[in-house]
Formats: C-alpha cells, sequence, structure tokens
C-alpha cells in the first residue's frame, strides 16, 4: 500500500539534531510573525505543533494518515489538508 508522505517546511533549517530523535524541539518566536500561521484557529496550532513533536521523531516525515495520528497524538478533528494548503507539510517526492 502506498501512503503519502509529507515532509515538515524548512525541517533541515529548524533540525539541530540531524543524526537522532531529540528529546524536545524548538520552537522559534518567529512563528508569530507568520500570518498564516497566526490566522489559523487555536485548535490547528495546537494540532500543527503536535505534528512537529512527532516529525522530530521521524526525519521531519509524517504519513498522510489523519486516523493514525490522531490515535497517535491523542487529538481528534485532525485536518492535515490545512497544513498542506498552507504550506506547513510538503509532499515528499519518493
Amino acid at each position: 500500500v502506498f501512503m503519502k508522505m509529507y515532509t515538515v517546511k524548512n525541517w533541515n533549517e529548524f533540525q539541530h539534531y540531524a543524526k537522532r530523535s531529540p528529546p524536545w524541539i524548538k520552537l522559534h518566536r518567529v512563528i508569530l510573525d507568520d500570518y498564516i500561521f497566526c490566522s489559523m484557529t487555536d485548535e490547528q496550532k495546537a494540532h500543527l505543533m503536535l505534528i512537529w513533536i512527532y516529525a522530530s521523531q521521524n526525519n521531519g516525515v509524517v504519513p498522510f494518515d489523519e486516523t493514525f495520528l490522531e490515535r497517535k497524538l491523542t487529538i481528534s478533528n485532525l485536518d492535515l489538508t490545512v497544513f498542506i494548503e498552507r504550506g506547513f507539510l510538503i509532499e515528499k517526492v519518493c
């Protein structure tokens, strides 16, 4: 079964632990200057930050599987298309 995979926008720029799974991620305060991020709902922002944490243990890659991610991140109402449309997730070309 082929699963679409997505990478986090600017992953290499913000990833400081290239060779291992970090116990934490950096959240740069410049995100507050990102109009697109600030225009999202609080729920969407929280979901995106949880996706970033998940991606940190998977080399910046996230599967397009909302059911799996909802279970993994213990959330509901996840809509990955919001993050794709806004450019926070970019389709990974294999």
